[in-house]
C-alpha cells in the first residue's frame, strides 16, 4: 500500500468517524410564549402557518390543534444534509398549539427549541434560540399577520429612541 492510500484511508475514517452518530433526540432549553390572542382559532393557525413556513419550518398540523416542526431549513443549498445533519451551528424547531378559549379569542402556545454546535465532531447541545427564531419574535409576527398589533415598529423604536440619533 503505498504512502497516499494510507493518507486518503486515514482522511476517510476521519470523516466517518466525524459524520457517524445516532440522530440526536430533541432535549434542548425551549423558548415559549403562552397568550391568549383577540382572534379566532382559525386565524391564528393561520397566521402560525404563514409565520412558521415564511421562515422555512416544515408543517405538520395533528389534531388540527397541535402543531410539531421538523428542523428549520437554516441555509437553503445542495449542501443542506452536510450542514443540518453533521457541520452546521445552530439548527431550530418549533411546537405550538392553538386552543379556542371563545369565539373571538384563542390561546397559543408556541415553543422553539434549538440545538448548536461548534465542529464536526462534537454532538449537539442545547443552545437559545437565536433572536430571529426567538419564540417573543414569532409572536411578533403571528401579531403582525393577525393585525393586533399594538405598538407600530418602527427602526427609532426597535433600536431605541438614541440609537445613531446625533442631539
Amino acid at each position: 500500500m503505498s504512502r497516499k492510500d494510507c493518507l486518503a484511508i486515514v482522511a476517510l475514517a476521519v470523516f466517518a468517524f466525524g459524520c457517524a452518530g445516532v440522530p440526536p433526540q430533541h432535549n434542548s432549553q425551549a423558548d415559549l410564549v403562552d397568550v391568549t390572542l383577540p382572534a379566532s382559532a382559525d386565524r391564528v393557525k393561520a397566521a402560525v402557518t404563514k409565520v412558521l413556513l415564511d421562515d422555512n419550518y416544515d408543517l405538520n398540523w395533528k389534531d388540527g390543534s397541535q402543531l410539531q416542526t421538523g428542523y428549520r431549513d437554516e441555509q437553503p443549498s445542495i449542501w443542506d444534509w452536510l450542514v443540518k445533519g453533521r457541520l452546521g451551528v445552530v439548527r431550530s424547531w418549533a411546537e405550538a398549539s392553538v386552543t379556542p378559549e371563545t369565539d373571538q379569542s384563542s390561546r397559543l402556545h408556541l415553543q422553539i427549541s434549538s440545538e448548536g454546535k461548534q465542529t464536526m465532531f462534537q454532538g449537539w447541545g442545547p443552545t437559545a434560540p437565536q433572536v430571529p427564531q426567538s419564540a417573543e419574535n414569532k409572536l411578533r409576527l403571528i401579531k403582525n399577520e393577525l393585525k393586533i398589533v399594538q405598538e407600530t415598529y418602527t427602526t427609532q423604536t426597535f433600536y431605541g429612541s438614541n440609537y445613531g440619533l446625533k442631539p
